[in-house]
């Protein structure tokens, strides 16, 4: 089963760091790394003894 909904960002593992890395969605697919909707990476959670950095770009304040 997949997921219908959109992409909004790409997940990468550094495995020497142990780290999960959340980054802007990547222009192009990359079969290296995992495309995922918001959801699912707000439900992320990492192995036991990785940490998740988000490195997303912040979103752009609402003007008033």
């Amino acid at each position: 089963m997949r997921c219908t909904a959109e992409a909004v960002a790409t997940v990468g593992l550094s495995y020497e760091g142990r780290v999960v890395v959340v980054g802007d969605l990547a222009p192009e697919p990359n079969p290296n790394l995992l495309d995922l909707c918001s959801t699912h990476v707000e439900r992320l959670t990492p192995p036991i003894g990785w940490r998740v950095r988000d490195e997303r770009a912040p979103e752009p304040a609402a003007l008033p």
